[in-house]
């Protein structure tokens, strides 16, 4: 059942060409494990990449909470195959939100703790209020992480600070999730305004471009050749877009570039 006054766990609402998913399952702190989210969220990215008109997603929570990671409660109940099946499920998300050729952008005003955590990092920016915090929870119950978090949390804040976050289970606001890389920003009023001004830029600007971006980044430190090898493979189908003919053309005629219009 829905967790909030019969409505779907999570709230879809399309403007301006971004998709903004709202977790709503309040009474079970938007845990992943509740009951219809994790297969909300995953149509809702199904959607972005299927709607041209779609340009970025934007992930949030309602209610004053992002997302507290997995259900307790069911989880210590659980049988191993169970476990096994729930994080399979999720996988598919992680790897949803990685691999898509569009932007993701995650709002965190409130808690980001164990697969909470782990569903902001993939994200490509992570934008923090003030009341967000950020927590690698698992170690505190005798888990160890999971939610993609081993690659995506190095990436994020390099290996040795990722490994005092996953031991010691530290908590971190936003300034202090900022200042080590593991937001992108931290503001003072409101994560879902701003990660409604950057998913605008996003939606106005050139696609391809992120997209390939974006590729190229989730590879991870690449080597002289690996980089080299993935720009000819690459760049030359960038440069033979109506994006790049749009904004080389704005560029020269000294006006602003109207990129997806082909």
């Amino acid at each position: 059942m829905p967790d909030a006054s019969n409505e779907s766990p999570v709230l879809a609402e399309v403007a301006g060409g971004v998709l903004t998913l709202t977790l709503n399952a309040p009474r079970k702190r938007n845990a992943l494990s509740a009951p219809g989210l994790s297969e909300g969220l995953l149509a809702g990215l199904e959607r972005l990449e299927a709607e041209p008109a779609l340009r970025c997603a934007v992930i949030t929570g309602g209610e004053g909470l992002f997302c507290s990671g997995g259900d307790l409660d069911v989880l210590r109940s659980a049988r191993r195959e169970d476990v096994a099946r729930m994080m399979h499920r999720n996988a598919w998300l992680y790897r949803r939100i990685a691999h898509s050729p569009k932007l993701v952008i995650a709002a965190v005003d409130g808690p980001a703790f164990g697969a909470g955590l782990g569903l902001a990092c993939v994200c490509d920016v992570v934008v923090a209020g003030p009341q967000a915090r950020f927590c690698c929870a698992f170690t505190r119950t005798g888990a160890m992480p999971d939610a993609a978090l081993f690659w995506s949390l190095p990436a994020r804040v390099g290996l040795a600070k990722a490994r005092q976050l996953m031991l010691w289970a530290t908590e971190l606001d936003a300034g202090a999730a900022a200042d080590i890389g593991l937001a992108d920003e931290a503001v003072a009023t409101s994560a879902g305004q701003r990660a409604a001004e950057l998913a605008c830029q996003v939606a106005s600007g050139p696609g391809l471009a992120y997209g390939r971006i974006k590729a190229g980044l989730r590879r991870g430190m690449m080597g002289l050749d690996q980089a080299l090898e993935f720009q000819l493979d690459n760049a030359p189908g960038v440069f033979d877009s109506a994006d790049f003919r749009e904004g080389a053309s704005a560029f020269l005629e000294k006006r602003s570039p109207r990129f997806g219009q082909a």
